[in-house]
């Protein structure tokens, strides 16, 4: 484990930490973080994207149960063509 000393700063209303490039290279860490606050630490680590693995469980739901039905206000099925008639995109 590496670790460094350095100064908080401030960035407008807020305080900032420079993380030196070989640190935040070693870390892996992504553009997007979770902060988590404890008390004496800040823990920063990868966010999650919160649909990752979405589409392999929709393909695995529809092999499970079949593709969704596509059932318009009365109850009746639509063409898919018919289902995206009236979602405003052209």
């Amino acid at each position: 484990m590496t670790s460094i000393t350095t100064k908080l700063t401030t960035s407008g209303n807020s305080t900032a930490v420079r993380l030196p490039k070989a640190l935040l290279q070693m870390s892996g860490l992504g553009k997007v973080v979770t902060l988590q606050a404890q008390k004496g630490r800040i823990i920063i680590k990868n966010s999650q994207d919160p649909r990752a693995g979405w589409s392999e469980r929709i393909a695995k739901d529809i092999a499970k149960y079949g593709p969704p039905n596509m059932v318009d206000e009365y109850g009746d099925m639509m063409l898919e063509s018919e289902a995206t008639l009236g979602d405003g995109l052209k």
